[in-house]
């Protein structure tokens, strides 16, 4: 009886423990919730950006990104578009925008050391951790924005496998 409690109070825990299982840094649902934080928590500090030079035909903006570490066919991306005065995620999932603003990456080591904020030298130490694609006038004219986005990669829970 004992050895039944056990084992029963194991699989329990076991099956609870996946079912919290976050999904895999930068995957397509992970991204998803990453708009969802997009949407709570940046809205007003990217506004500026969101606005600027904004793309009326397509009608938002696309940051594309993945980790270089598991490859550059696991892009996934977020859509922002300028919406009452506020940046406003529209979609986070797979890369599908053929004419992204912005495709960025890194190694796992250097996201995380941008996630956790440690920028160096006013910021221009962004530039030596990722690979770029994009004005980088733009970026540099919104830095400040642009490294609240970076951090909040970090906020949003993950596991470490690969996409």
């Amino acid at each position: 009886m004992f050895k039944k409690v056990i084992l029963g109070a194991t699989l329990s825990i076991f099956t609870v423990s996946f079912s919290f299982a976050a999904d895999p840094w930068m995957s397509p649902a992970w991204t998803e919730k990453f708009c969802e934080y997009w949407n709570n928590n940046l809205q007003t500090t990217m506004a500026e950006w969101a606005e600027y030079n904004f793309n009326k035909q397509k009608g938002y903006k696309t940051i594309q990104f993945y980790r270089q570490d598991c490859g550059d066919k696991k892009k996934v991306e977020v859509r922002i578009k300028y919406e009452n005065g506020k940046a406003v995620c529209i979609y986070g999932g797979e890369a599908k925008d053929p004419n992204p603003e912005f495709v960025m990456s890194a190694t796992d080591k250097n996201w995380k050391s941008l996630s956790k904020g440690e920028f160096g030298f006013m910021g221009m130490g962004i530039m030596s951790k990722m690979t770029f694609q994009g004005s980088k006038v733009e970026a540099m004219k919104f830095m400040e924005p642009f490294k609240a986005f970076l951090t909040g990669l970090g906020k949003v829970p993950y596991s470490e496998s690969c996409p």
